[in-house]
């Protein structure tokens, strides 16, 4: 059992890069090795078939993620009502999208469905643009670098906001782009998805991360 930690653990650093110890490295090493467990207990140990097993729907796709890994259930409990966000589940079922550009293995009917995946850079980017505006109490703290915790209201609120945000930028792509404007990631239907949308505002936030304002510090496995 030690052996697998080890190897698991090794797994990850080849994965991310740096020699040192990284933030919550044992958890990391935890969720990796129960993502393994799961494939192999649920779909043959290949996530092909898990992918498979969603008929073309990512929807439900993200829901038999969430159903089968314990890592990737996203959620908490904001004033009384809980809010599922599922980053991690739906970047998982977005990225299958794009590799397979919307065909084979990577065609979903209901791509549209999917939020964009909500962390710590996009917000950034919302905030440069003035698409959102942070109370002074919280932008003292994400400019201060001090910890939001996870599950917080403000945390909670970051994330939620930037959802909505991403939402209404689409509805508002589409009303104002001609045929001529369409974006290659845009569906026959003319919807352009929340995934193209967060793609290139991720992008944008990680070309410009060394000049930009700090984005909100938060420890937790979700994102």
């Amino acid at each position: 059992m030690r052996d697998d930690w080890r190897t698991a653990k090794g797994a990850v650093g080849l994965a991310t890069g740096p020699p040192w110890a990284l933030p919550g490295e044992e958890e990391r090493v935890r969720l990796l090795r129960d993502t393994g467990a799961g494939l192999s207990k649920y779909f043959d140990g290949k996530a092909s078939n898990m992918v498979r097993s969603a008929s073309g729907s990512a929807v439900e796709l993200v829901r038999l993620v969430v159903s089968h890994f314990p890592g990737f259930r996203d959620a908490c409990i904001y004033r009384g009502r809980q809010v599922f966000l599922y980053k991690r589940a739906q970047i998982f079922v977005g990225d299958v999208w794009g590799s397979f550009c919307g065909e084979g293995l990577g065609s979903f009917r209901d791509i549209s469905e999917l939020t964009m995946f909500a962390d710590y850079r996009v917000p950034v980017v919302l905030r440069q643009l003035g698409i959102i505006e942070y109370s002074k109490q919280l932008a003292e703290m994400v400019d201060g670098k001090v910890e939001i915790a996870a599950g917080s209201e403000m945390e909670v609120e970051i994330r939620a906001c930037t959802v909505v945000a991403v939402q209404l930028m689409c509805q508002a792509i589409e009303q104002r782009a001609t045929k001529a404007d369409c974006h290659p990631c845009c569906l026959p239907s003319g919807h352009l998805p929340c995934v193209a949308v967060d793609w290139w505002l991720w992008e944008r936030g990680e070309a410009t991360r060394e000049i930009s304002p700090p984005h909100h510090r938060t420890h937790t496995i979700f994102y």
